[in-house]
């Protein structure tokens, strides 16, 4: 089994540990950084020098046989302990994360001076790459050498699995919560590989066979690898596969904002602000589409604010108080009196009404205490409300009072006298 699955984890450790080694170079200080890409490398040199084919080339390196056996076992210890010291550095500011980390460095070392005098007194000559750990778990020494190991691996995956569901509870980044998760399952997944091993050491004195669980522990100990390789690193390249959604996202409402910033930028061509020189493919990038759509919230705004003088105030107070007539109140009023503003200043400014004509008003800039996401999702709404019953006959209702001022105070359709103020 780990002819077919070592290869697929080693490739995955591989790739995961070239990616985390380039956010490594930016952040060269970062120690919970460090001790994840020496978990990673780690991890991957364990699944190489366990496969068969490199297994031989190992050990003719080293100058004895099954080296590469005590090679793959250091490396999974080293690993279990940069996991646990990246999820102390993730919870603790440095100086309290060096405190908790020592022991499980100290511990780490103890079990490696352990491991590597008992395989040295064991001294296994025998080439098993393939079924190395059966083959010699009826040996003294060894079972002891590989009960050490176990019990530091299934207390190692245990505490991995624990810290990385706690943590993942707390923390306020969604991607970095669902790797945290996504890493705890793998840990889990793995203790079956240590069951299973730790269960063949015991009843190995009473000639058990259990070759026919070792699929299983190879299945539980390499899923749960790959598990925790995609855990670690989906904080990073997680958000990417958000990227089409968002590509949608901001270009619907781009094309929605559309109409508005061209009738505001046609009345004030000043809100336009110079765009950034954009090369062929980054427009495709959902990041400039944002871009270009936070650009077109300010120059609406912009233009809010260059036009407000043109106001009617009349044709605001009627749209808003059928809106109230109808029903509506909150924010679904409150986009009936904004989208009033907007559709009153556009008109008068489009029939050349004196500024003068209209104190100018308060300018309506949505809920209180928005971010930018949500003052785009407000404005697009105030856009499309735009096209509503009540503000269009709020802003027709005023249109005839506005040109008889406008031509010196002759009878308006609504004050039905001559009207001078």
């Amino acid at each position: 089994m780990n002819v077919y699955l070592h290869p697929v984890c080693a490739v995955v450790a591989w790739l995961a540990f070239g990616y985390k080694l380039s956010a490594l170079r930016k952040s060269p200080r970062d120690y919970a950084l460090i001790a994840l890409c020496g978990a990673l490398m780690c991890s991957a040199l364990s699944f190489t020098v366990s496969h068969p084919y490199v297994w031989g080339y190992v050990d003719r390196l080293f100058g004895f046989p099954n080296s590469a056996a005590l090679v793959s076992m250091v490396c999974v210890v080293l690993v279990l302990t940069n996991q646990q010291i990246v999820l102390t550095f993730w919870a603790h500011p440095p100086e309290r994360a060096w405190r908790r980390a020592r022991p499980r460095v100290l511990a780490a070392a103890l079990v490696l001076a352990a491991l590597i005098t008992l395989f040295a007194m064991t001294a296994p000559s025998e080439p098993r790459p393939k079924d190395f750990s059966l083959y010699y778990a009826g040996h003294p020494l060894y079972a002891v050498y590989l009960l050490i190991y176990l019990v530091f691996y299934t207390i190692g995956e245990i505490e991995t699995a624990r810290l990385s569901q706690r943590y993942a509870k707390v923390s306020h980044r969604l991607w970095l919560r669902r790797g945290l998760r996504l890493t705890a399952v793998g840990a889990w997944t793995t203790l079956g590989f240590s069951l299973i091993r730790i269960t063949d050491v015991i009843l190995s004195p009473y000639a058990v066979d259990l070759r026919p669980l070792e699929p299983v522990a190879w299945v539980c100990g390499d899923v749960g690898a790959l598990l925790t390789h995609v855990g670690w690193t989906l904080p990073g390249w997680g958000p990417t596969l958000n990227a089409p959604r968002r590509w949608l996202r901001a270009w619907r409402q781009y094309r929605r904002l559309r109409p508005l910033w061209n009738v505001l930028h046609e009345l004030a061509p000043m809100i336009e602000l110079t765009a950034p020189a954009n090369g062929f493919w980054s427009r495709f990038r959902p990041s400039t589409l944002e871009f270009k759509l936070y650009r077109q919230v300010i120059e609406i705004r912009d233009g809010q604010l260059a036009l407000r003088s043109y106001t009617d105030p009349e044709a605001v107070r009627t749209a808003t108080e059928l809106g109230r007539r109808a029903g509506l109140t909150g924010k679904e009023l409150q986009a009936i009196e904004e989208a009033a503003q907007l559709a009153s200043m556009v008109r008068s400014r489009e029939r050349n009404v004196p500024p003068s004509a209209h104190p100018a008003p308060r300018t309506v800039t949505g809920p209180q205490g928005a971010d930018l996401t949500d003052e785009i999702d407000w404005l697009v709404k105030v856009a499309e409300t735009m096209n509503s019953p009540y503000v269009a006959a709020g802003v027709e209702g005023s249109t005839t009072h506005d040109t008889d001022i406008a031509l010196g105070g002759r009878a308006c359709a609504r004050c039905k006298t001559p009207c001078s103020h």
